[in-house]
């Protein structure tokens, strides 16, 4: 392309000159109190001339700052300037949740095989939080061909976010061939747990072992999940006769951990999903016979799906005599007593949780939320109320 270039100046070249031979013209030009005539010829000349001139020098300046490494140094530093900058602008970007512009100013820096990771990390997460899926699995195959060693990282980082997006099937696909580690098996056994997967979960359990997950720095904020989940899978493969075996479930679990609301709490919500509301409402009969959590009350006041509910009723009747004015089993007794078409005993209970709340005598940080859990349960009796009309 240049050469065709070239040709046409020198054919254009050509013209021009025939032209001015043929009418050479003049040019005035004015330097304060002088004038100076020339003819174009000569003034196109003295301009092509000029412009050698200043070409000339500036390639011997350049020469010259080259051999002392002025010129070199002088790049260098501009080059790292700006590619400090673009990293700045996308860690600032990032830390003000602007997922667009962090990956805009990262693609834009010249990135170090050093810093390549971190590029890859700001990039996926993007692209997660934008629901992205081509363009991930775009920036995936991207990564095994041109930075594989990065690969493993990247998809581990990416599970994680899938399980705290609740998407445990893409989780396991991404982890699925990677080499076994700490961050691995406890992701693996994580997404097993939110599938439900006790059997798997029960498989899996020696690599979390081997691999120290429940003492990980990185897996602490999932301590309760994992625990819950290995009692639940224990609970599982002991059944008998169809039944779940939540009291192996909860013998498994650490001493520290049978009293952890948290965990119990979870467990129990386990043993529903599995349709076993009886075996978790024994489990939270025992644990709160052993230490008293209003969480845990709660809870039990949710367990309504099978029927009869008469027993259940009758322990939650047996707490309030011990703690009449507990707002917490007040509010449990009446959402069993209306999951068992007896409204009226339930508003009263509900009234009397009411005046508790409002009086002050309860104290603690759930106040408003336990308020707002009462008035949810008022306004439930007074559509069944009005459907009943």
């Amino acid at each position: 392309m240049k050469w065709l270039w070239l040709a046409v100046a020198i054919v254009l070249g050509a013209l021009v000159g025939a032209a001015l031979l043929s009418d050479p013209g003049y040019v005035l030009v004015r330097v304060g109190e002088g004038v100076f005539e020339s003819t174009i010829a000569a003034a196109v000349l003295a301009v092509l001339l000029l412009l050698l001139s200043i070409s000339s020098l500036s390639f011997v300046v350049r020469r010259l700052l080259l051999s002392v490494g002025l010129l070199g140094r002088w790049r260098a530093a501009r080059r790292q300037d700006k590619q400090t900058g673009s990293w700045r602008r996308g860690v600032v970007a990032f830390a003000a949740a602007d997922w667009y512009g962090a990956a805009r100013a990262l693609e834009r820096a010249q990135v170090d095989d050093d810093r390549r990771l971190e590029a890859l990390l700001v990039r996926a997460w993007h692209m997660q939080q934008a629901g992205d899926a081509a363009a991930l699995a775009k920036l995936l195959e991207q990564t095994a061909a041109a930075h594989a060693q990065h690969s493993p990282q990247l998809k581990l980082s990416l599970a994680r976010w899938q399980l705290q997006s609740g998407a445990p099937v893409q989780a396991l696909d991404l982890i699925g061939d990677l080499s076994a580690s700490t961050e691995r098996a406890g992701l693996y056994a994580w997404a097993c747990i939110e599938l439900g997967r006790w059997q798997a979960l029960a498989s899996h359990w020696t690599e979390v072992d081997k691999y120290n997950v429940l003492k990980a720095e990185f897996f602490r904020q999932q301590m309760a999940t994992l625990r819950a989940g290995k009692a639940m899978a224990d609970a599982y493969a002991g059944q008998q006769s169809g039944d779940i075996d939540w009291q192996l479930g909860f013998k498994s679990l650490p001493k520290q951990w049978r009293a952890d609301p948290t965990t119990l709490e979870l467990l129990a919500g386990f043993l529903v999903a599995e349709n076993c509301d009886a075996q978790a409402r024994q489990l939270l009969q025992h644990a709160l016979g052993k230490k008293w959590h209003g969480a845990l009350v709660r809870r039990f006041g949710l367990l309504s799906k099978t029927k009869p509910l008469g027993g259940a009723i009758e322990q939650a009747r047996r707490w309030l005599k011990e703690r009449p004015d507990d707002p917490e089993v007040q509010l449990a007794l009446a959402r069993l007593l209306r999951a068992d078409s007896r409204p009226e005993e339930a508003r009263r209970y509900l009234l009397a949780a009411a005046q508790t709340l409002r009086s002050g005598a309860r104290q603690g940080v759930d106040i408003q939320e336990l308020t707002e859990q009462v008035l949810k349960e008022l306004g439930r009796l007074a559509l069944l109320a009005q459907s009943q009309h």
